[in-house]
């Protein structure tokens, strides 16, 4: 039988990670196709907008990207095995914990891969196969080195590693996943008996870089047994154990987690909009203008200290997202995310202003 979907991903890649294990899940009827040079270079611009991966293929020629905005279209096309919220804090709390794994986490993934030499032969092997299959091993080995991890490895400094912020970013990381590692001792996935969206944005983090990197597994993810089988189910796509906790809780266990991302995720969100805010007056703005998709040398909070590196408008457009959630909540749903966020020290802050209206553009945004 014809395969429904052609998924073109690396297992090296955080995104594809998050995509593959959630079309597992689905019972998805696709074929994975490792991005050779062509694809990234020349297909994906043309078809998608961007060399990034993963992307999506229909039969019918469609061509899908930006894995929450394929996620979400996916769950239209397939209702069964469904991941949709429909009660208003998990709703809104899966989401928060979706775009926080898909910015926040980008930097240790990152620093445990790029700052520990062990790893780069996975990545040579890997992702010189994929690019230039026909090549022999130890051309692609050179040409590999001195593309892509050269590409990647420039991008380092603009994500906060550096000697003066490894230490921290080492510590804030091990404090994490030791939350998560305790919360999966009692929870199969982070909400209850079956993954939502948060789990996805979890995986990845989790299952491209930190449990496949010999580094970060070892010294790390080898040492959280919860954390490290709850990768393992949730990227080969084990059926839920149960439903999602009831009356809309939210686990205990995930307590600590939120408020970190209170403390230090979301200051981070409202420099974004300051920044593009202060982007749109200077440059006068106008509907349908693309925004830079980086705003430089920002901090915010991290752990104990302060945490300086780029931040991204597209996490602006994910929050957007969750606020025009809030937005068409009756007034007893909202009621009750108001209370959630204030006891995590959050007050009013699903009614407070997240700038001038977005819309996802490539891997940028663009004014509504």
């Amino acid at each position: 039988m014809k395969s429904q979907y052609k998924f073109y991903g690396w297992h090296l890649s955080y995104f594809a990670g998050k995509l593959r294990g959630y079309m597992n899940y689905k019972q998805l009827n696709f074929v994975e196709k490792a991005c050779g040079y062509y694809d990234l270079m020349h297909k994906f611009p043309k078809k998608v907008g961007s060399s990034s991966m993963p992307v999506v293929e229909t039969c019918d020629g469609e061509w899908l990207s930006d894995t929450t905005e394929i996620i979400a279209e996916l769950e239209k096309r397939h209702p069964e095995r469904s991941i949709v919220i429909t009660t208003p804090k998990q709703k809104i709390v899966a989401m928060l914990l979706e775009a926080w794994f898909d910015d926040m986490w980008v930097t240790p993934a990152m620093y445990t891969r790029w700052m520990y030499p062990e790893s780069y032969n996975l990545f040579k092997q890997e992702g010189g196969q994929a690019l230039l299959p026909f090549l022999p091993s130890f051309v692609r080995n050179i040409v590999v080195e001195k593309t892509a991890m050269a590409k990647l490895r420039a991008y380092l400094p603009s994500m906060g590693i550096n000697p003066k912020q490894n230490e921290l970013i080492d510590a804030w990381t091990r404090e994490q996943l030791a939350l998560l590692d305790k919360h999966f001792s009692q929870y199969d996935y982070l909400l209850g008996g079956k993954p939502s969206i948060a789990d996805y944005g979890l995986l990845g983090p989790m299952y491209g870089h930190l449990n496949r990197d010999p580094w970060p597994k070892r010294e790390m993810i080898d040492k959280l047994p919860n954390l490290q089988r709850w990768t393992e189910r949730t990227h080969k796509g084990t059926a839920a154990s149960g439903p999602l906790l009831s009356d809309d809780n939210i686990p205990e266990t995930l307590m600590p987690i939120l408020k970190a991302i209170v403390r230090e995720f979301l200051p981070m969100v409202n420099k974004i909009v300051a920044e593009t805010e202060k982007t749109v007056k200077s440059r006068a703005n106008k509907s349908g203008d693309k925004l830079p998709r980086i705003f430089k040398g920002v901090s915010f909070p991290m752990g104990t200290a302060e945490f300086s590196r780029n931040i991204f408008s597209y996490t602006l457009w994910m929050m957007q997202r969750i606020q025009n959630v809030y937005i068409k909540l009756n007034d007893t749903e909202q009621k009750s995310v108001d209370e959630l966020f204030t006891e995590l020290g959050a007050d009013g802050f699903m009614q407070g202003s997240l700038g001038p209206k977005l819309k996802r553009h490539g891997l940028g945004v663009k004014l509504v």
